[in-house]
């Protein structure tokens, strides 16, 4: 029995028996005869008795009242829903969400399972229930995949009633079908270089290469090698980033980041002959030095490989933000609603002419949500980019000139 019950119980039982004990008391008291007392204690027993069952029915009726608003709340938050079908198939508890699903009014209680359940297979499960067997389906319903455990309600060593779990599998679907196509990409990623490495050492080892040839077929087994390497270890940080791995937290001033990025691709953008420019404030956040400087070092580097000669790219750390602009070759407007998905490119050969591995802006996009920065792009074709990362005010530590 729940505490205020059993408190509320206790003190009503001794109001009884302080009445009845009054009662008994003054039939002493006023000298009635003996039989009278009799009378007078045995009727002051008997309403108190009485009152107390009464008081007690009431009581337990309360309680069921209570907990059963208990037990719906509880039902209705499982995500998914749950439908609970009695001895007699009838519905006797359905969640909110099982409502939803079977397209059932608010109030479902005592309708029979086929006039709740219109799904053929569901109805099967429901027949297997009742006679102790468990069972799982899938059940298509609003334009959602349900997984839906049907188990038999097992009491006292008999059936008494049956309940449906249902579980929205849109999610995991989704995360199966991102894994496969994740695999597929990484698997033809993978494939491309590998192909022309060995290509280029087959021929030089049957001889088949001239003297002059093999420097170059060598400087290509480098670059396709170089690409391979790099692929690899942007799909390891993304498997570490997806993973959710733990990461040092300290002070980074996302200016002093940006200038050794800066630093660091200097000699990359002096030979696409791109010219950088750094505009920065002191910007403190709390994180990963290397995830913030792998996070800048992939919108600086690209912003370099997609620009053009004489072109320019402009970083600005300021105001709670990091700002990254180039003069670069844009990206075409129905494009920039995928930019940031891994392996998407916007000009395969291009990227594989600057030995892109599509996904640098994955990268940026998986750090920056870490942080509660969410990437924004502007573009304009034959005009440039600006990615701008807005940090949120509660994660700077200090923001001064």
């Amino acid at each position: 029995m729940d505490k205020r019950f059993r408190s509320l119980s206790l003190i009503v039982y001794i109001i009884i028996s302080a009445f009845t004990a009054v009662l008994s008391l003054a039939a002493v008291l006023l000298e009635l005869p003996q039989p009278w007392q009799y009378v007078v204690i045995g009727a002051a027993i008997l309403l108190g008795g009485c009152a107390a069952a009464l008081f007690t029915s009431s009581l337990l009726k309360a309680e069921r009242r209570y907990h059963g608003a208990d037990y719906a709340a509880m039902i209705d938050s499982i995500t998914g829903g749950v439908l609970v079908l009695d001895g007699d198939a009838r519905v006797y508890r359905a969640s909110r969400d099982a409502r939803y699903y079977l397209e059932l009014p608010d109030f479902a209680l005592k309708m029979y399972k086929t006039d709740a359940i219109k799904d053929e297979e569901l109805l099967r499960c429901v027949a297997l229930a009742e006679k102790g067997e468990s069972s799982l389906t899938e059940f298509t319903s609003r334009g959602k995949t349900l997984r839906v455990l049907v188990d038999p309600v097992i009491f006292s060593g008999q059936i008494v009633g049956t309940m449906l779990l249902f579980l929205d599998m849109g999610e995991q679907l989704s995360l199966q079908k991102l894994r496969r196509e994740f695999t597929a990409n990484v698997s033809h990623e993978l494939k491309t270089p590998l192909t022309s490495i060995s290509g280029y050492a087959e021929m030089i080892a049957a001889g088949i290469a001239t003297g002059s040839d093999v420097p170059e077929f060598a400087s290509r087994i480098q670059k396709e090698s170089k690409r391979l390497l790099a692929l690899i270890s942007d799909i390891i940080r993304l498997s570490s980033l997806d993973e959710g791995a733990q990461t040092d937290r300290a002070p980074v001033d996302l200016a002093e980041v940006a200038d050794e990025c800066c630093d660091v691709l200097a000699r990359s953008a002096e030979e696409h002959g791109v010219s950088l420019e750094l505009d920065a404030e002191r910007l403190m956040i709390e994180g990963s030095r290397s995830l913030l400087s792998e996070m800048l070092y992939n919108l600086i580097d690209n912003g370099i490989r997609y620009n053009k000669k004489g072109g320019s790219v402009h970083i600005t750390v300021r105001g709670g933000s990091v700002c990254v602009e180039d003069t670069g070759i844009g990206i075409p407007q129905e494009h920039l609603p995928h930019v940031f998905e891994r392996f998407y490119r916007v000009d395969k050969s291009r990227s594989k002419q600057t030995g892109g591995t599509g996904l640098g802006l994955a990268i940026v996009k998986h750090i920056a949500e870490k942080y509660g920065a969410e990437p924004q792009i502007e573009s304009e074709e034959g005009r440039g980019t600006r990615i701008t990362l807005a940090f949120p005010q509660d994660r700077i530590l200090t923001e001064r000139n």
